[in-house]
């Protein structure tokens, strides 16, 4: 599979915070595992190649989506423009529901080389091999029947616990996914925050790399860093954070918070 869309860059996507499966290799090309398959994919010669040319890709890189348009209508401040600056090639990724679930769960207090740790441990015990070390992520019935305890290699802390009363209430169909794809936000909000563990933060993580929700504005540490040296903000509560970012951003707040948070990291490398 070919992909000549623009803007579309493969660090700045894989590497921007939402995806824990994607590693690089030496010339620059990456190595993934999704949707149950193992993936090779490079740039070249202003082209994105892959070893797949499934239809699942168009909708997993959000290729049917107008990034230029996206970029212009938030090219508003110069604050935007420089933070568009630095990732423009971010794509927000349409991973599945429950590995986001369970990525996000994990992400709680983490940082991203341990997350990815224990996300690949979790695949390596529960999910089925696809080649050579490489397994899929496990389905949701893999998970439920067991107890927490038994999660203990992964030395993902209280975290085991979360984990299995995700996977359980999802086979239970606990979690109404109509209301978290369809409802007011806040209604979705409410309902994947019936997960164990499930915060604001990680609540707005699942809906918009999980659900496709572009309107949730995901804020930790970073954000929050963001909002008080470049915003000036002083009212830090989720309430007023939302507020701001639905004023500011409207439908469009999941892509600027993806612009913000990659540029205030790409910063502090230098």
């Amino acid at each position: 599979m070919i992909i000549n869309t623009k803007p579309f860059d493969l660090t700045q996507t894989f590497e921007c915070g939402q995806c824990f499966r994607w590693n690089k290799n030496n010339d620059g090309s990456y190595i993934g595992v999704a949707h149950g398959k193992l993936i090779h994919i490079k740039e070249n010669n202003g082209y994105i190649e892959m070893n797949d040319d499934s239809d699942i890709w168009r909708e997993y890189f959000d290729l049917d989506t107008d990034y230029n348009s996206i970029i212009e209508a938030l090219s508003v401040s110069d604050i935007m423009k420089n933070a568009i600056a630095k990732g423009s090639g971010i794509r927000i990724l349409r991973q599945d529901f429950f590995e986001t679930v369970i990525s996000f769960i994990i992400s709680q207090n983490n940082n991203i080389p341990r997350i990815k740790s224990i996300v690949e441990n979790l695949c390596r015990h529960f999910g089925e091999r696809i080649e050579g070390e490489y397994y899929s992520f496990p389905k949701a019935e893999a998970l439920a029947p067991i107890e927490p305890e038994e999660l203990a290699f992964l030395r993902a802390g209280y975290r085991d616990a979360y984990i299995i009363d995700a996977a359980r209430k999802i086979v239970n169909n606990e979690i109404d996914m109509d209301i978290i794809l369809h409802a007011p936000i806040d209604e979705a909000r409410n309902e994947i925050s019936r997960i164990k563990g499930v915060g604001p933060k990680v609540a707005d993580c699942i809906l918009l790399f999980g659900g496709a929700r572009g309107e949730v504005f995901p804020t930790d540490v970073w954000m929050k860093r963001v909002l008080t040296n470049l915003y000036g903000f002083e009212n830090l509560t989720p309430k007023a954070i939302n507020s701001f970012a639905k004023e500011s951003f409207g439908s469009l707040a999941g892509y600027a918070q993806q612009y913000l948070f990659y540029s205030v990291r790409e910063e502090t490398k230098l």
